[in-house]
């Protein structure tokens, strides 16, 4: 899905001791919607790896399509999502009825694409939320439904919960953007909104 010229871009680098992972994430806000897209530099056990991933969201916040390439040296592995309703997906391809009803992406390496539904459901403080999300793993590259629920605890605050998950994120404002998710894992050490 290509999007037209950006207007604004948003930009972080996050790190995460726990993963030992950095990553530099931007958000394009566009005329036709939004693209998250970064570079996330993690260890897959002793092995060097890098992956690259791009979300693009329509002007409601719901996700089109996802890519990520991993690579280490071993080689290149590229998963690709598509959504031409919303709830159903094509993996590579091909039709994904096991994600019948997932709204969002969950790209488990990165704190990015919390954005999506926290912008998309638009929530007051004190109100709660349940979504399903296509959660594509890592460093399987398999991708699952997720059952998510939101809470929306203050302005730049909320409660994540997904199974054995619970967190506090601590968001832009604006953007949505994580700047803290949990004590342990990822925290925004740079940061430049447009």
């Amino acid at each position: 899905m290509r999007m037209t010229q950006g207007r604004v871009k948003h930009h972080v680098v996050w790190h995460c001791s726990l993963l030992s992972s950095s990553e530099h994430g931007s958000l394009l806000e566009s005329e036709d919607g939004y693209r998250l897209q970064g570079v996330v530099v993690v260890p897959l056990g002793d092995v060097p790896c890098h992956i690259d991933y791009a979300v693009v969201a329509d002007r409601q916040w719901r996700p089109r399509e996802a890519r990520a390439t991993i690579v280490t040296p071993a080689g290149v592995r590229e998963i690709v999502l598509r959504s031409h309703h919303p709830g159903r997906w094509e993996v590579a391809g091909v039709p994904a009825s096991h994600l019948d009803g997932c709204h969002d992406v969950d790209l488990g390496w990165t704190p990015a694409t919390n954005t999506v539904p926290i912008r998309r459901l638009g929530l007051e403080v004190g109100e709660t939320a349940s979504i399903t999300a296509a959660w594509v793993r890592f460093p399987e590259l398999d991708v699952v439904a997720s059952e998510q629920r939101y809470t929306r605890l203050g302005n730049d605050r909320w409660q994540y919960r997904s199974g054995d998950y619970d967190y506090e994120l601590v968001t832009d404002e604006t953007t949505g953007l994580v700047l803290s998710y949990g004590d342990d894992l990822w925290r925004a050490v740079a940061t430049s909104f447009g």
